[in-house]
């Protein structure tokens, strides 16, 4: 089976319009099932009811020995001191062994914890990135440990860019694919008139990615998978770029005025995932006899663009769609994406903040634009965006119209202390 057969199947049953959702899907389950890299915690976003479980369900029932479906975290999910009565183990991780996934349908349940809960869960998510874990327990002289390889595939509404920004200072491990808008009218007469529902639908997509997934992996050589100049460099791109803009800031009670220099975590571990997706989809590609290409790039593209919440995508986007060098104002952003001025300032402070946009102007009319061209490339890129937008000369200014201002400010701060008392 080929991959454009296996979406012509799934879009019998689920709409799509952006199908690349299957592809780095498929080859999250793929690199950890061949262990050919960094561990791939993926977390597939989407609005509630919007396809997310109809893609994780079906693909968590592929291979029970394998992926591992979960619904619900404590902190004894991943090793436990309790025993059976034949003395097993019931923890999550002596079942799974030393390489499995775990599918978890909605992550957004462990920030429903309290805090403490999630702190130690939070935790042991560390550890198990890591490749090890080690616990003690009241029941036991000696702790329970686990080695191994895990990898994640996770679905959740876009409220996880909030509840994850409340714990980056203890590192994070995931890495995202924002699913893309779509027509849900259609969405919705599929649905309406599809014959299978439930179980049962589950079942019948799940022979589709079990049959799909099981042919790719069997077809695999164990050959060292080695990625183009061009492939590395672009991933050591999107990865530095969304480091940068995914890094969270500190502010005052009211969320308002930003109050410390944020500082990025390093691109490493953003970059080592997308190059195990990357090699995933190249062991795909090898599969189906085709180059890796243009579409390949684009998904790790996504990846890392998706790290950005909704509002700093939207914020970005309009400032790619006018010209390097431009500085747009505060409100005609505000007025583009349709959120409150003062939201939108906050929003732009964070990304300035972390040395993506350059301001001007004194607080009453602050203007921006991208600090560097090849990040303002990297967004026209993703967006699709070919031509500069026309906007009125009030809601923008050059970077030469700035400089002459400054200097213009300049000339008359000095004329003014030269006047005589």
């Amino acid at each position: 089976m080929k991959i454009k057969e296996l979406k012509n199947k799934i879009q019998e049953y689920q709409y799509f319009e952006d199908t690349n959702i299957i592809d780095v899907s498929v080859a999250s389950v793929i690199a950890t099932r061949l262990q050919i890299g960094d561990p791939v915690w993926l977390i597939v976003i989407g609005a509630s009811s919007g396809g997310k479980s109809q893609i994780l369900r079906p693909i968590s029932l592929t291979d029970s020995k394998f992926l591992h479906r979960i619904d619900d975290l404590t902190e004894s999910t991943f090793l436990s001191g309790a025993k059976t009565k034949v003395g097993d183990n019931p923890s999550l991780l002596s079942r799974i062994g030393t390489k499995g996934m775990l599918v978890i349908s909605d992550l957004t349940v462990l920030f429903s914890k309290n805090a403490e809960t999630r702190s130690t869960i939070m935790s042991q998510f560390r550890m198990l990135y890591d490749g090890e874990m080690v616990k003690y327990t009241g029941n036991s002289s000696t702790p329970i440990s686990w080695k191994g390889y895990l990898g994640i595939l996770a679905g959740s509404t876009p409220s996880i860019y909030n509840s994850f920004e409340e714990v980056a200072d203890m590192g994070e491990r995931f890495i995202y694919y924002r699913m893309q808008e779509y027509d849900p009218a259609k969405a919705t007469v599929l649905a309406m008139n599809r014959k299978l529902y439930g179980k049962e639908l589950d079942n019948k997509l799940a022979e589709f990615y079990s049959d799909y997934i099981k042919e790719v992996v069997l077809s695999y050589d164990n050959e060292p998978i080695e990625l183009s100049e061009e492939t590395q460099d672009r991933i050591l791109q999107i990865a530095q770029f969304a480091e940068k803009v995914r890094t969270p800031v500190k502010t005052d009670w009211k969320g308002e005025i930003v109050t410390k220099i944020p500082i990025s975590a390093m691109p490493m571990r953003v970059a080592l995932q997308l190059t195990t997706i990357a090699k995933a989809l190249m062991i795909i590609r090898n599969y189906e006899e085709e180059d890796f290409g243009t579409r390949d790039l684009d998904i790790i593209d996504h990846c890392g663009w998706s790290l950005a919440n909704e509002e700093k995508r939207a914020c970005l986007k309009q400032l790619a769609q006018i010209g390097y060098s431009v500085y747009a104002t505060t409100q005609f952003i505000a007025d583009k994406i349709g959120l409150a001025t003062a939201v939108v300032g906050n929003i732009l402070q964070n990304l300035a903040s972390v040395g993506i946009l350059e301001r001007s102007g004194d607080s009453g009319s602050l203007k921006w634009r991208i600090k560097k061209e090849s990040e303002w490339k990297i967004i026209r890129r993703i967006e699709n965006i070919d031509e500069i937008d026309d906007v009125e000369d009030r809601d923008i200014t050059t970077e030469e119209d700035e400089d002459k201002a400054k200097n213009q400010a300049l000339d008359n701060f000095i004329k003014e202390t030269k006047k005589p008392f």
